[in-house]
């Protein structure tokens, strides 16, 4: 038998050996078996894993035995050829399967999802391919069994083979979905949540390093990891879960993931070539190939079979009920939509049988607003269910003023912002009732329910639903129990709000996009259909604004997806066939299109991936989104003229923020570097990062206009005028009086974000932290993710600080960690801060925002009034140095009484009202030229100026009058260090007379009386002729003396040097008497750096 006869003999031999032990391991699920109930994963059976591992281990090693007996004949070269037919994607390893025991009603419930039959095909998919695509319906289950397929056939376990012994890696792109998918695995598993299944997420972690097998985290949060170890060497498996949501994180990770796989690939290969050479590998640098799994509800195939060519796809399908889709017959491009969802709902609460209700809407704004009228109308429909000798029902909605509330939002303030013109219509519409009729419908003109089934026949063009609704009597239909659905909502409320749901009532769950895919929710029966979305669009000039658009037709079919889980559903669609067919677009823009790009090529750049247009997107970002993105790393100082990161830009690299509140950050430790009081140095960084942390977040400062500042414009409610009630007025100046509070404690005259930054730290010190935010009108939500912020940065700065070979300037060397920490939980009565510190941290944020400056417009047009909601307000003009427009201050800005000629702002919004600027800060002029020197034009030095040194910098400057930005604002003159090589001669002029006039060494100031002649005809140009004039300045040219450190240098080489031309610049009786003790004086002043 020939040598490649036997090679096939032996590989077909493991190959048949290998599939009939998967079978025999795999094809049984886990678990089923009743009476092995001690074989949970919490206690292992170690023998059985031993057991089957030794026996599939001994065929193995007995075939390895002849490939060595037969290696031993042939030279080393023709062993490394003969390992490229070596499966290497596939390595040959024994398969090892872990038992686990699930609690009884998840055996039940899993024998009922369509992928738990299809577990063996999967795994076969997955062992045999590098990649591979799991497509199925949300419900299908994907999310949580395919990470259990996996751990129970060895992935992620220390006893399985050390290909597999990899971490299980989980993404979601929502924080929500990685808290829901850890805690229900785990829980289906028998398994301990924060030990063998783990979760990580921005500011919250549990998990166990030594004994973690799955790990579910956002998709960010494996970005971060990918930095610090580009191979993943701790996973085994990554799943990418919802790759259809195409989040800009998503994304970036399928386009690094596809380089990831093959260079594992390579290095296994190579690995494996050196082993059969000789070398010995120890388990901890051994590496095998990474395997990837994508899963996703609907996904464009073209693009991954640009990067990963022709991976099988995997068909899950689903166990989902019919669901039929109801359209409008026509679409009211104008209309509340919020309104006809609140219609409709009562309409299935009224006329359908019982199952929940899925409302989707925009935002979180929408959220509430319609929880609030849902609410409302349920505790009438209620309190009409009692009243037996009631004849007529009143009208659901006239309640809804006094049931309406204030409740404070925590969404961007720019959110609020776009919104705010149209709550004043948008308030008034919530409290009035339904159309003439509606109630009627609703419930009957005798409070009556009508039959389920003449609801559908309603629905179905059968107008017989209203006339026979009158006296008929019917069961009530019960209590809305109304839970909102959002991705800032607390995240355990999220999940426990609807499982709080009593039997009887009818469950409604208004939610945004959220609930699309990435939860899936028990109990949907109907689904209500807004057909909108919001979106935040930029421009290239910062401009940002929101605006509500159709969501694409892949995003409707997963919201009707969202019905008929547990039994036929129902889908209304508030919108006409026709919008949906020629209007929607087949999927929506991935989000790197829709957001600004800086981040992303920072990200990439300070992973060595240079030439950003040759990264493989999945779907390319726009030319111009990423010659901005380069743009503001050129502004910010974090990349060279060739495009490479700068010691600075690596350094803002290591930070999960911006690239501008990175930079910011780091702003502050070179500022006070170059300090020399730093009594206060701790306070000042824990003011910088709480900062950092404020701008990073939403406003968290109750405004004026969310709630309060509303009126009554344009009802489509109701034609009559709707009046509030002293009742109301009185609550409307109490909560006018609430909201003076912060503006008078908080508000920093100099910046929004100090003023910020100090609320946070009266909020982390308060010992009752949410009745801290409803004394002083702050988000509980968003003050409590900002100080989870402020900690995480807190500590990243003294990790990045105690780094080996990090840049010492960007490391934090004035106090330790505890130190910082005392400092910032003292308590303060007012603002700790001193001007002068409020000043550094100033110039900190102008570095950060340095391309987001505005001038101040003077003369009679610098300030216009702006409807804000309840009366006019003063808006002050300013010119923005990216835009062409006049913008405005915000009037609910701290800064906005002294409004400063110069500032910088964190936001631009283009509103209904015109362009607002937000999160704004007093800048100086010249702190313009210091720190956005990029921006700035520079004309030749004026006549009448001359250059002059500066001993704390130790350099010579010259004025020059600089121009700022597109629109050359001009500046005051400005000291430039004169560095060209044409322009020594000046710097040794003015160094000269620095050091006559003793700003060099101090000792020569109290002498200059007995000097021959005035240091300043060194500057002059006709006393050049003069013998100790000249004789001072050739010497100095000569030993290329320009700066004290230069001195230092010479008089450190020949004691002697300059000795006697500084004794010609004194009189006679001086140099006999005490010039040699001044010299001496001299040389010991020079060494004292």
């Amino acid at each position: 038998m020939s040598k490649s006869q036997k090679r096939k003999r032996n590989k077909l031999e493991v190959e048949s050996k290998y599939s009939k032990r998967r079978k025999a391991l795999q094809f049984p699920k886990a678990g089923f078996n009743k009476n092995n109930g001690d074989c949970a994963c919490n206690d292992q059976t170690e023998p059985d894993h031993q057991l089957e591992k030794t026996q599939s281990r001994q065929d193995l090693d007995e075939i390895h035995e002849d490939k060595v007996k037969e290696s031993t004949k042939v030279n080393s070269s023709s062993r490394a050829s003969e390992l490229s037919e070596f499966p290497a994607a596939r390595p040959l390893l024994a398969p090892t399967i872990v038992h686990v025991s699930r609690p009884d009603e998840v055996e039940e419930a899993r024998k009922d999802l369509p992928i738990v039959m299809m577990e063996q095909e999967i795994m076969e998919a997955i062992n045999e391919n590098s990649t591979v695509i799991i497509r199925g319906e949300t419900g299908c289950g994907k999310t949580t069994q395919v990470p259990q397929f996996l751990f129970e056939a060895g992935y992620g376990s220390s006893h399985s083979n050390s290909a597999q012994s990899g971490i299980i890696g989980v993404t979601q792109p929502r924080r929500v979905a990685v808290y829901a998918t850890a805690e229900r695995v785990a829980y289906e598993l028998g398994l301990n949540l924060g030990k063998e299944v783990g979760f990580q997420v921005r500011h919250d972690k549990r998990m166990s390093k030594s004994s973690c097998s799955i790990k579910f985290m956002t998709d960010g949060i494996l970005l971060q990891e990918l930095k610090s170890d580009f191979l993943l060497k701790q996973y085994s498996v990554i799943i990418l879960d919802e790759v259809h949501v195409r989040s800009s994180n998503t994304d970036i990770l399928i386009g690094m993931l596809s380089r990831v796989i093959v260079q594992r690939q390579k290095e296994y290969e190579n690995q494996q070539k050196a082993v059969l050479l000789g070398k010995n590998v120890s388990r901890e640098q051994q590496i095998f190939p990474l395997k990837l799994v994508l899963m996703s509800a609907t996904l464009r195939e073209d693009f991954i079979r640009k990067l990963f060519g022709e991976p099988p796809i995997i068909e899950v399908p689903t166990r989902q009920f019919s669901v039929k889709a109801y359209y409008e017959n026509r679409t009211e491009e104008e209309g509340d939509y919020v309104e006809k969802a609140c219609k409709k709902v009562l309409k299935i609460h009224k006329r359908l049988p019982l199952g929940g209700i899925l409302v989707f809407v925009t935002g979180k704004r929408e959220v509430e607003r319609l929880c609030r009228k849902l609410q409302g109308a349920s505790r009438e429909l209620m309190k009409r269910s009692v009243e037996s000798d009631t004849d007529e029902v009143s009208d659901i909605d006239s309640v809804e003023d006094e049931l309406e509330g204030y409740s404070y939002d925590s969404e961007t303030e720019s959110e609020q912002e776009f919104f705010r013109d149209d709550d004043r219509d948008s308030l008034c519409q919530d409290t009035p009732g339904l159309v003439d009729g509606t109630v009627a419908e609703v419930v009957g003109e005798d409070g009556s329910i009508v039959s389920p089934k003449a609801g559908f026949d309603s629905w179905a063009g059968k107008s017989s639903l209203c006339c026979n609704s009158a006296g008929k009597k019917g069961t009530f239909p019960g209590a809305l129990h109304v839970v909102p659905l959002y991705a800032r909502l607390n995240a355990e409320a999220q999940l426990t709000e609807i499982e709080k749901v009593k039997e009887g009532g009818r469950l409604v769950v208004v939610a945004t996009n959220v609930a699309e895919t990435s939860l899936t929710i028990s109990r949907i029966k109907y689904v209500v259909d807004t057909g909108k979305e919001k979106v935040k669009d930029y421009n290239s000039n910062g401009m940002e604004t929101y605006k509500i658009q159709w969501i694409s037709k892949a995003s409707a079919d997963q919201r009707k997806g969202r019905a008929g889980r547990t039994g036929p559903g129902h889908c209304y669609r508030l919108y006409s066939q026709a919008v949906y067919y020629n209007k929607f677009p087949d999927f929506s823009a991935p989000e790197i299109s829709k957001v600004p790009f800086d981040g992303v090529a920072l990200l990439l750049k300070s992973m060595n991936i240079l030439k950003i247009s040759n990264f493989p997107f999945p779907t390319p970002p726009e030319a111009g989104a990423v010659d901005e993105a380069e743009r503001l790393l050129a502004v910010l100082e974090a990349s060279d003229t060739n495009g490479r990161l700068t010691p600075l830009g690596h350094s803002m690299a290591c930070y999960p923020l911006r690239p501008r509140h990175s930079r910011m950050l780091l702003t502050i430790f070179q500022i006070m570097s170059k300090q020399k009081n730093r009594a206060r140095a701790n306070l000042v960084l824990a003011y910088a990062v709480a900062a950092v942390a404020s701008l990073s977040c939403s406003n968290p400062f109750l405004r004026q206009f969310e709630d309060i500042h509303t009126t009554n414009h344009d009802n489509v409610c109701s034609d009559a005028p709707f009046e509030h009630s002293n009742q109301e007025k009185l609550t409307k100046k109490k909560l006018k009086e609430t909201l003076k509070v912060p503006r008078e404690r908080f508000f920093n005259p100099s910046s929004d974000a100090l003023s910020r930054a100090y609320a946070l730290q009266c909020y982390e010190i308060s010992k009752r932290p949410v009745e801290f935010c409803n004394d002083n009108a702050l988000h509980p939500k968003t003050m409590e993710e900002i100080s989870k912020l402020r900690k995480q940065l807190f500590e990243r700065v003294f990790e990045q600080s105690g780094v080996s070979g990090g840049e010492k300037e960007f490391s934090w060397i004035y106090g330790s960690m505890e130190d910082v920490e005392r400092d910032w939980r003292v308590s303060y009565d007012k603002n700790p801060l001193s001007m002068y510190e409020e000043e550094l941290l100033g110039q900190a944020i102008c570095a950060g925002w340095a391309d987001r400056v505005a001038k101040r417009i003077r003369g009679r047009s610098s300030s216009v009034s702006s409807d804000l909601g309840d009366g006019k307000v003063r808006a002050v003009r300013y010119q923005a140095c990216m835009v062409k427009e006049t913008v405005f201050l915000d009037p609910w800005s701290s800064v906005s009484n002294s409004a400063p000629e110069f500032l910088v702002y964190n936001e631009l919004i283009q509103t209904r009202s015109g362009p607002y600027m937000y999160g704004v800060t007093r800048v100086k002029s010249e702190w313009l030229v210091e720190h956005a020197r990029a921006l700035c034009t520079f004309s030749a030095p004026p006549t009448d100026t001359k250059p002059y040194y500066e001993p704390l910098t130790d350099q010579v400057f010259s004025y020059v009058i600089p121009a700022f930005g597109s629109h050359l604002w001009e500046l005051p003159p400005f000291g430039l260090p004169m560095n060209k090589l044409d322009q020594f001669p000046d710097r040794v002029k003015a160094f000269a007379y620095a050091l006559l006039q003793g700003q060099v060494l101090p000792c020569l100031k109290v002498v200059r009386k007995c000097m021959a002649e005035p240091p300043g005809n060194v500057l002059k140009p006709e006393a050049a002729g003069r013998r100790r004039v000249g004789n001072l300045l050739e010497k100095l040219m000569r030993n290329k003396i320009h700066n004290c450190a230069a001195l230092r240098q010479v008089w450190k080489e020949n004691r002697m040097e300059l000795h006697p031309e500084f004794l010609a610049w004194f009189n006679k009786s001086f140099q006999t008497s005490s010039f040699e003790a001044l010299w001496s004086l001299m040389l010991r002043e020079v060494a004292l750096e």
